[in-house]
């Protein structure tokens, strides 16, 4: 009779294969929305292009996570971690999609660039605050300016000059 210390079998991880699972339906729900917001081509991309693109990676990455996890070679080394980082940026892309046309591209991505610093435990709030302005104001630059992607400009509408 084999023990579990003496199982030829690999372990496998049920937390990776469950959260492998649902990221494959998130990025196919993900990639089939964007389809319907149409893709354009990679020289001309549309709305949906970039979205596409997230949901094929997410998608290609969570199989890989799946086929690890059952052949029991994946990390992770908690069954399902800790629920409570993962749930805080989860809802701080909600708000974020929910408030992106009102507060604008370059307000909403400071906070949600507040909230992705404080799950990677970054506590100091002039950091938090720096670093969130620094990264909308130069995506915003970069996609707004240099590349010609309307952005909601929300309540700073005066940056559009």
């Amino acid at each position: 009779m084999n023990t579990p210390a003496q199982s030829t079998e690999p372990a496998r991880k049920t937390g990776d294969t469950i959260a492998s699972i649902i990221c494959i339906l998130i990025g196919i729900a993900v990639a089939a929305w964007s389809v319907k917001l149409d893709l354009g081509t990679p020289t001309e991309p549309q709305p949906g292009f970039f979205t596409f693109l997230a949901g094929a990676s997410l998608i290609v990455l969570s199989v890989l996570l799946f086929v690890y996890a059952r052949l029991g070679r994946s990390s992770g080394s908690e069954p399902l971690g800790t629920l409570l980082r993962p749930t805080i940026l989860v809802v701080g892309l909600l708000i974020y999609s929910l408030i992106l046309d009102l507060a604008g591209y370059v307000i909403a991505t400071t906070m949600l660039s507040a909230v992705v610093l404080y799950v990677m435990d970054v506590k100091i709030w002039w950091k938090v605050l720096a670093i969130g302005l620094v990264v909308s104001l130069a995506s915003y630059a970069l996609f707004d300016r240099l590349l010609g992607i309307t952005l909601p400009p929300g309540i700073l509408e005066f940056i559009r000059v």
